[in-house]
């Protein structure tokens, strides 16, 4: 999901500067691994679902479509996530994998070969909603403080990587800093914790047993860069082509007590050590607006937001002495709660995507992918469009068994029939994140659609009163409406229930938010960013000639 620094320390990350890195090029002039990623355009793929929920989510019949879309919006290549959870749903003991993550995977692999597009893969994506993969959070402390879970963690990228073996449009693997957030070290961790000491140099006053990432900020932070390279990204680095390390590009504060014995910030500490690529691999990193802004709610123009742009890029590439990428090109964002956030102003967002081109030629960026070609909905349903049969639901029939109502489709998708009487229910668990809930700004919608064997009226409930959605006549139809959900200490209680009529479910979300992009809304109609976007992707892969006046400057005036 796009990313947010708190403001002050997206400010420090602009004026914190450091040496130069060493050459990234070859002495030789060889090939590097990152050579097969210059000039690329990419978007991330969530098969019309939430990222969270996507890989049991996306329809196979869609596929296809979706990949000659994005071939046709100037796009070359696609991001999927490849969650730990998803494939390797327990890893203790070592290990459980879910056969139909790697087919599917396998599936979209050749779908975006067939289209010509190249793939890149975020490796070890935080969420899933796995019914055995458990709390994402447990996940995520597990693997930085226990070795065998980090042993876990990389059989997992082994499988993975013999997976895509023979997938020669697979370009480059990438592991993410959030995926992989510390926020606590644990007695687990007490040896490799140790073992990172040893590389320091002595220290009478260093504090004695553990780190806290408050009280000894610096030396938390160390150790986190540390492990995630050395213990993580090493290990991984023969499995995958031009293997990349999303690094935090946002510094941490370390706090003091002011004259008044309130906290004030100290001083700001840098995540260089996420920065140390292999030799010839490209740094990942990521960008918004709000990066070096004030995050006061302002709208910036379009030469500020080079500004910054420019400053990000020239600070990643000094620091790393590594070609980059930039995995989230985020040029808007409607994430909720993070509405303090800098923005482009929304008129100025064409001109700064024709300039931005530039901007990242101007610092040899390789390539570039935005977080979504399509609006989603963020529904926290498991297992959506049933392409796992029925798990993470319930089915109630009037008459039959649950599993004699599931109907294979000749893509390979699945579709639920239900008659009168029929109940669809799922329990959803606060583990899958933020869910729809009542009191705050945004609308709560449940949608269904459905093929139509005889009209009918589904029954939705969240926890709270029922609302009717109306099917008519026959066909593929899709139908929305407005509902109370009302989520408790278990979580989310959703359900659906027919009243007369046959229809068969081809897929059930209950929303509040919608992410925007700005090229393809929730239905898939144009929006107002399609075409700024495509002439983006197209300047950028064929370099044009503006690029190389000496008198551009890359900014445009407010």
């Amino acid at each position: 999901m796009p990313l947010r620094p708190s403001a002050l320390a997206a400010l420090a990350s602009l004026i914190l500067l450091a040496a130069c890195g060493p050459s990234a090029s070859s002495p030789d002039g060889a090939a590097q691994p990152a050579d097969a990623l210059h000039g690329r355009v990419a978007a991330h793929w969530f098969g019309r679902q939430w990222p969270k929920n996507y890989l049991s989510g996306f329809r196979r019949e869609h596929v296809a479509e979706d990949f000659r879309a994005l071939a046709q919006d100037g796009f070359d290549t696609v991001v999927l996530l490849v969650a730990w959870g998803d494939f390797q749903p327990v890893y203790a003991p070592c290990c459980v994998y879910d056969e139909r993550a790697f087919e599917r995977l396998r599936f979209l692999l050749d779908r975006a070969d067939e289209a010509g597009l190249g793939v890149i893969l975020r490796l070890g994506y935080g969420w899933s909603f796995h019914p055995q993969a458990g709390d994402v959070g447990e996940r995520q402390h597990r693997v930085l403080n226990d070795p065998a879970a980090r042993a876990a963690f990389v059989s997992f990228l082994e499988r993975v990587s013999a997976e895509i073996s023979g997938h020669d449009n697979v370009l480059m693997g990438f592991m993410s800093w959030e995926d992989l957030w510390l926020r606590q070290v644990d007695e687990a961790g007490a040896d490799t914790y140790a073992e990172y000491l040893a590389t320091l140099a002595p220290d009478p006053a260093r504090p004695t047993g553990l780190p806290d990432a408050t009280r000894d900020a610096r030396l938390f932070h160390g150790y986190w860069d540390w492990l995630v390279i050395e213990k993580l990204l090493e290990p991984a680095a023969p499995l995958f082509p031009a293997l990349s390390f999303e690094a935090r590009i946002d510094s941490e504060p370390r706090l003091e007590p002011g004259p008044d014995g309130a906290p004030v910030v100290a001083e700001w500490i840098t995540h260089d050590g996420m920065m140390r690529m292999p030799q010839g691999h490209p740094l990942t990193i990521y960008w918004a607006p709000f990066w070096g802004a004030l995050n006061r709610g302002e709208q910036l123009p379009a030469a500020r937001s080079l500004e910054l742009l420019d400053a990000l890029l020239r600070q990643s590439a000094e620091k790393s002495g590594r070609p980059l990428f930039i995995d989230q090109f985020n040029f808007v964002d409607n994430t909720p709660g993070h509405e303090h956030n800098a923005v482009i102003r929304p008129e100025e967002i064409p001109a700064f995507l024709h300039d931005a081109v530039c901007t990242m030629k101007r610092h040899d960026v390789l390539g570039y992918a935005i977080w979504t070609a399509r609006d989603y909905a963020e529904s926290p349903l498991h297992n959506p469009v049933f392409g796992y049969g029925l798990e993470g639901w319930r089915l109630e029939r009037v008459a039959g068994a649950p599993e004699q109502a599931l109907q294979v489709l000749p893509s390979g998708d699945f579709q639920l029939r239900l008659a009168d009487g029929d109940r669809l229910s799922q329990q959803v668990p606060h583990r899958h994140g933020r869910m729809p809930r009542p009191g705050d700004a945004l609308p709560d919608r449940v949608c269904v659609e459905a093929d139509v064997a005889a009209p009918g009226t589904l029954e939705a409930r969240a926890g709270g009163e029922p609302v009717m959605l109306a099917f008519e006549a026959s066909g593929r139809q899709r139908r929305c409406a407005d509902i109370a959900p009302r989520p408790d200490d278990e979580g989310l209680t959703f359900s659906v229930q027919l009243r007369g009529g046959v229809l068969a479910l081809r897929e059930v979300m209950i929303f509040d938010h919608v992410q925007y992009g700005g090229l393809y809304d929730l239905e898939g109609r144009p929006g107002p960013l399609r075409e700024p976007v495509r002439r983006m992707n197209r300047d950028f892969r064929s370099e044009p000639a503006r690029c190389a006046d000496p008198r551009f400057a890359g900014l445009r005036s407010p």
